[in-house]
Order: structure tokens, then C-alpha cells, then sequence
């Protein structure tokens, strides 16, 4: 039951309504129920389960990173689940929050060149755009542009190419680095992206042998999760989905 108090999503921060055919309380800006007691459920085996608050959402809004409450509510998680979507033409994934609501969907443009996703809210609203650079050869540097809902430049995805692999590395709208792959973990049941100091910032935990593709992103407080996002989607589409073939030259 309401009380009449003011409340605040726990995940983006912003005002929730109460709605009374479900006894939950709803952020309609990113799509969240606030107590629903089942998280989402993808991953290896060794994945923790997102432990989801049944408390009333907070009376005030919750502290968030300066980079994360300039982000939309969709890009203000910790955690998000991608799937990919059935009977699609070309690359299209859906998005889920942590209480297992679907948020946007990503859909890739399926004759590109370069590569190109685009991300969409439920409104059918474009609120991010990854578009890649043209190559010829693969050892050609390969980079993707990240931008937001206003078309503004978030950061790049960009390939270096080593001794016969490539390591993707994230960068800010400024070229500097943000991250590059823990190699120590690539390939096992999940990857990881660390700064030049060696702190986790983002954690894909991949679930194999599944219909559809499908993992969790998990987003440190070190990171936009709007570039964290599209950094796990780009990587994992091309490593796990593009031409398997080749794919170990990709890396």
C-alpha cells in the first residue's frame, strides 16, 4: 500500500508513482518496478544473483556518479540484461533491467560497412548510436564512434591490433583511455574491462549454450554505463556473433 510520500527510483533517481494494480510502485523513466522480488537470470555459474531491495523506494534520490544522472534514466543501472531477439534480420538485442523489464531495444543496421547499432527506448526514441569505421584489412585499426540521445560524442571503441589479436580499448570523448580487456579472465565465462590502474569497471558474464544470445553487464560507479553498454554489446556481437570463421583474427 501507498503511504502518499514522495519516492525515487532506486536505480535512475527519478519521481515513482504507485500503482495499485500490482502493489508496486513504477519509475515510468526507465521502466523499473521497485520491490519485485526476481532478478534477472543470465550468466555462467559462478554469477551472482543481483540481490533486488524490497524496501519502499528511498523518500529522497539516491547518490549517483555526476557522469551517470547527466546519462537519461535507461542509462543511470549497475546492471543490465541483453538478449538477443527471436526471429530477427540482422544484429537486434533486447534490453532488461535487473528486476527483468524490458527497457530498449539495439538494432543493428543489417548492411553496413563498418558496423552500426542504434538504441532505442519503448517509445521507439533513438537514445544512443555506435557506428564503426569503414576497413579494408583486418589489420587495419578499427574504431566505433559512441553517441547519446543528442547525436552528442561520448567515447570510442577502438581495436589494436598485436601480435596476431586485436584488444578493443574504451576511450572518453577527450581520446583518453579509459579501459582496455583483463586479459586474464578473456574468453572463460565471462570478460572484463579495467582502467590503467587495474580497477574492474565493467564485468560481462556471458551465458553459453542458449537459443539466443544473451549476458549480464555489470557497471562500476567508475564508468558511464552508457559507454559501458555499448562497449559489451560491440565487443561481444564482434567476437560471439559476427563471422565465427575469423574471429579469433578479430582479437
Amino acid at each position: 500500500m501507498s503511504d502518499g510520500r514522495t519516492r525515487y527510483c532506486k536505480f535512475c533517481g527519478e519521481q515513482v508513482e504507485f500503482m495499485s494494480d500490482f502493489n508496486d510502485y513504477y519509475c515510468r523513466y526507465c521502466y523499473s518496478y521497485q520491490t519485485h522480488s526476481e532478478s534477472i537470470k543470465a550468466g555462467g555459474k559462478e554469477s551472482p544473483k543481483y540481490r533486488i531491495d524490497p524496501s519502499p523506494p528511498p523518500e529522497a534520490p539516491p547518490v549517483l556518479p555526476p557522469a551517470w544522472r547527466r546519462n537519461i534514466p535507461m542509462f543511470r543501472h549497475k546492471e543490465y540484461l541483453v538478449m538477443q531477439a527471436f526471429l530477427s534480420w540482422g544484429p537486434k538485442y533486447d534490453i532488461y533491467n535487473v528486476t527483468g523489464h524490458k527497457m530498449g531495444e539495439i538494432k543493428g543496421k543489417i548492411i553496413s560497412w563498418g558496423g552500426e547499432w542504434s538504441y532505442f527506448d519503448l517509445g521507439g526514441n533513438q537514445v544512443a548510436k555506435v557506428k564503426g569505421n569503414p576497413t579494408l584489412f583486418k589489420v587495419q585499426e578499427k574504431t566505433f564512434d559512441i553517441r547519446d540521445h543528442q547525436g552528442n560524442f561520448k567515447g570510442a571503441i577502438k581495436s589494436k591490433f598485436g601480435f596476431l589479436k586485436r584488444a578493443w580499448e574504451l576511450y572518453d570523448e577527450r581520446g583518453q583511455l579509459i579501459g582496455r580487456p583483463n586479459e586474464e579472465i578473456w574468453l572463460k565465462t565471462n570478460f572484463q574491462l579495467v582502467d590503467p590502474q587495474g580497477r574492474l569497471l565493467l564485468n560481462v558474464d556471458k551465458k553459453w549454450f542458449t537459443f539466443r544470445d544473451q549476458f549480464r553487464v555489470i557497471v562500476s560507479e567508475l564508468i558511464d554505463p552508457l559507454i559501458a553498454l555499448a562497449y559489451a554489446v560491440a565487443v561481444d556481437y564482434m567476437y560471439f556473433q559476427g563471422d565465427r570463421s575469423s574471429s579469433r583474427s578479430w582479437f
